[in-house]
């Protein structure tokens, strides 16, 4: 079947897909297919006992807070959600990519704290923010939050004077994920709580998605 598109066109749509995961290039000008771009892509975000055991668990203690959850991993360089709750992250969003740098994600820097040595992790943002026009200050802040998560096992971060974000690691299957609460109304929250409250539920996740995997297994 003849499609009528130029082979310049062609090109640019496969190394599209490459870069998505739907291809890999198995030899000069020769792919074959992938598996998306993440093991828990768009249509796993359904089928995979990762999401459907973690979301509703997100779900659940975020509206009993009061507070907005997410649940995301990085993949490829990019920052992609399994879950989040607030209203700009539509289900068609979600086991896609998301288009934010990656030193811009709260979830993103505690990932790459606990999945890769402090000058990789750091090295790897710096990248990031010289690639999306970012500055000396932001990467300064950012080295700090990286260290804060190394130390700490969490970042807490008050990102305006109103806006926050909790974010605690979840190890499964050897590599990190993050869990996140966040919102406005920083004045009124009880941070020691949400922060207990965010410790717990990630805790509850890595314990179910252990028993979870033991079951898949047999």
């Amino acid at each position: 079947m003849r499609l009528g598109i130029s082979s310049s066109t062609l090109s640019r749509i496969a190394s599209d897909l490459v870069e998505a995961g739907y291809l890999v290039k198995s030899g000069y000008h020769r792919f074959e297919p992938a598996l998306g771009l993440i093991r828990i892509g768009q249509n796993a975000v359904h089928s995979s006992h990762l999401p459907r055991t973690v979301n509703p668990l997100v779900r659940s203690r975020a509206e009993e807070l009061g507070v907005n959850g997410a649940f995301a991993g990085v993949e490829r360089g990019q920052l992609v959600y399994l879950f989040r709750s607030d209203a700009f992250s539509g289900s068609s969003r979600l086991g896609l990519p998301y288009r934010i740098p990656l030193f811009r994600s709260n979830i993103a820097i505690a990932i790459l704290a606990m999945s890769l040595p402090p000058e990789e992790a750091l090295e790897c943002l710096r990248r990031d923010v010289h690639a999306h026009g970012g500055n000396a200050v932001e990467l300064e802040e950012i080295a700090g939050l990286l260290e804060q998560v190394v130390r700490n096992g969490y970042l807490f971060r008050r990102e305006t004077r109103e806006h926050w974000n909790i974010t605690f690691p979840v190890e499964y299957g050897g590599t990190f994920y993050g869990l996140a609460f966040y919102g406005d109304r920083a004045g009124e929250r009880n941070f020691d709580r949400l922060l207990f409250e965010c410790s717990l539920l990630a805790s509850r996740l890595r314990s179910a998605l252990a028993a979870d995997g033991r079951t898949q297994g047999g």
